[in-house]
């Protein structure tokens, strides 16, 4: 596991055991987490959702079944699970170039620029490396980011080799807006976080600003969380 942890929401099989230590400590000698939420869906039925530990370390606020956590890399599911709407729709093909959708796309290699599909956005085999200070903390929109990554350059040849790729999910977000002409945002509240129940799940760090119950980020420094 990496040496930074968050505060995590974690989802459990039925009858999977689960280490929980005291509030005010960090939750499992493995997770090292100041709070956890725990949920158990069976049957497509919530059986069982309850949080654990605190949302920050060194203050009272419990984490509950309501507390928001950040699910970072996960969000990679909502999106692959939009567009595959979309192809369920007969609006997308999988095998469909992304320029077809995105005219303007352009990466560093015009071969991979005419070739790339939506199946190979979705695959992490670009060729490119990540790349991510294009767009993490970064004041640049979607639109700028994807104008931007033309200019990054590959690590290795196209459909050749797996390369955790997160600009190119940035990507299938915009093809979704072309698509649908609504934001990646509104196409998942609208899609499936309304249809779910997800009344506080949110896409947006400003929208964190109007709510209370979310828990805070933590890492390990000197060794102590």
């Amino acid at each position: 596991m990496s040496t930074l942890r968050g505060a995590v929401a974690v989802f459990l099989l039925a009858g999977a055991p689960v280490a929980l230590a005291a509030q005010q400590e960090p939750l499992g000698s493995d997770w090292e987490a100041p709070g956890v939420a725990v949920a158990v869906v069976k049957d497509d039925q919530v059986v069982f959702a309850r949080g654990y530990g605190v949302r920050e370390v060194g203050r009272p606020e419990p984490v509950d079944s309501e507390t928001l956590f950040a699910v970072a890399s996960t969000s990679k599911a909502f999106t692959a699970a939009a567009v595959g709407m979309l192809v369920d729709e007969g609006r997308v093909g999988w095998d469909d170039r992304v320029t077809d959708h995105l005219p303007g796309f352009q990466l560093y290699d015009p071969y991979v620029t005419r070739e790339l599909t939506v199946r190979d956005i979705l695959s992490h085999r670009s060729g490119l490396p990540r790349g991510d200070r294009l767009w993490y903390l970064s004041p640049l929109d979607r639109d700028e980011i994807l104008r931007r990554v033309r200019r990054l350059e590959p690590n290795w040849s196209f459909r050749s080799h797996y390369g955790y790729q997160n600009i190119m999910f940035i990507a299938a977000g915009q093809l979704v807006e072309a698509v649908t002409d609504t934001s990646w945002d509104d196409f998942l509240r609208h899609r499936i976080f309304d249809p779910l129940g997800m009344r506080t799940s949110t896409t947006k760090f400003d929208q964190l600003k109007q709510r209370s119950n979310v828990a805070t980020p933590h890492g390990k420094i000197d060794g102590k969380v």
